[in-house]
């Protein structure tokens, strides 16, 4: 038996599926694979035959139940409190975090970690094992542009765009320090590596393969060569249905809009809701709804709205016109792969970043920021989309996504450090 390789995975379902998917490529390529990750994404891993190994204490549950923690959609001074309210209180969570994490670790030939898990890097050097990096997002210092990660899209030189990503690794690591150093007194291994999981990466020539697309993001010049863009890792289920009342919907009439803000940006339902159901009624188009049964009761008498808790994107975004939706890294890959035109709304994290991206390959208009979207501007954003130079470019780009292999081609680097 191939030693065992384990996939720590954190933060939203977004974060997960990637590496589910990629675990599944692991496991179908003859590898012993694990996935170490939070007890509500067990039945997604047990529905891809993977083991499970459950860790406690997820930090992203807590931004849930704050809309401006993370972001600046609240203004500057909300989102600076909120941030530091939400790192006093995932204290505690890191800590528990940590530890049954490391429980789950242990056996590993090898980790495997994400943005959202870098702190396994610290863990796999405790261990004594290989780390591979497997982010869904570029977070190593490039001077062609800023940090994704920053919290809104900014003009910099080229001087301040390569030290972005310095910035934003000091506020990945840095207001968890008292815990990981804490963790680090009691875990095996060495008490004298760094703290900082980007600075170890870096000392180690950790191996890094991205989950996403060279048509979407080209691999920087001055990255690393043991730097791999692999292509998107897509987690399909081919047993998957529409449900029976998206598909009479889509049968009565032209391709509707999808609108949906994701599980970050969707922390105002109601007022989220509001303006999709007023974007909808100006652009005049049909449109489906991600949101919870109080979006259904506001939407309650629209025949030309459908509500829906959610859908495969798979099936159902390529029967659409043009997907809104806030711009997460998943779902704009999986509108993208539909070629149809994708307008985001994003709310914070890495999300302007790929509104910028689509914009900047032709496949849908420039971002309308959660804090200045209103119906009249998403509306126009709508009616914008439609322009045949973005419908065709649209097209093209989901073409080139749907001839690669991202998941094979990370198969294959993984491979060659995990024998």
């Amino acid at each position: 038996m191939r030693p065992t390789i384990t996939i720590l995975a954190s933060g939203t379902l977004g974060d997960v599926r990637p590496l589910a998917a990629l675990a599944r490529g692991l496991h179908a390529a003859g590898h012993s694979v694990r996935m170490a990750t939070h007890a509500r994404f067990a039945s997604l891993v047990h529905s891809q035959g993977l083991a499970f190994h459950c860790i406690e204490g997820n930090p992203s549950d807590l931004l849930l139940h704050d809309d401006a923690a993370l972001t600046l959609d609240s203004g500057v001074m909300r989102g600076v409190v909120a941030t530091l309210r939400y790192t006093r209180l995932a204290q505690a969570v890191y800590a528990r975090l940590l530890d049954t994490a490391t429980a789950a670790c242990h056996g590993s030939a090898a980790l495997i970690v994400s943005l959202a898990s870098c702190w396994g890097q610290l863990i796999a050097h405790a261990l004594g094992v290989p780390c591979l990096w497997a982010p869904l997002q570029p977070i190593i210092p490039t001077t062609r542009f800023p940090s994704p990660l920053l919290p809104a899209t900014l003009r910099l030189g080229a001087r301040a765009r390569r030290l972005s990503y310095t910035a934003v690794e000091l506020a990945a690591w840095l207001p968890w320090r008292t815990v990981l150093r804490r963790w680090r007194a009691r875990a095996p291994g060495s008490r004298h590596a760094p703290l900082d999981p980007f600075a170890l990466a870096r000392q180690t020539l950790a191996r890094f393969v991205y989950g996403f697309s060279p048509h979407i993001v080209p691999p920087p010049d001055d990255w690393p060569p043991h730097h791999t863009v692999a292509g998107y890792w897509f987690l399909d289920d081919p047993t998957e249905r529409l449900a029976p009342e998206i598909e009479s919907f889509l049968a009565a009439g032209d391709p509707p809009i999808a609108i949906g803000f994701g599980s970050m940006g969707g922390r105002r339902p109601h007022d989220d809701a509001v303006l999709a159901l007023e974007t909808l009624h100006l652009a005049q188009r049909r449109g489906v709804l991600f949101g919870s049964a109080e979006v259904a009761r506001l939407a309650a008498g629209r025949h030309d709205v459908l509500v829906v808790p959610h859908a495969p994107h798979r099936l159902l975004f390529p029967r659409l016109a043009a997907a809104v939706h806030h711009g997460g890294a998943g779902t704009t890959a999986a509108s993208l792969r539909a070629g149809i035109p994708t307008i985001t709304v994003p709310v914070g994290i890495d999300q302007p970043f790929w509104g910028a991206r689509v914009a900047a390959i032709g496949a849908g208009p420039p971002p309308v920021l959660r804090r200045h979207a209103t119906p009249d501007r998403l509306a126009h954003a709508i009616a914008t989309a439609m322009d045949d130079l973005i419908t065709v470019r649209a097209a093209a780009i989901g073409r080139l996504i749907g001839a690669e292999d991202g998941i094979e081609r990370a198969v294959e680097v993984i491979t060659r450090v995990v024998r």
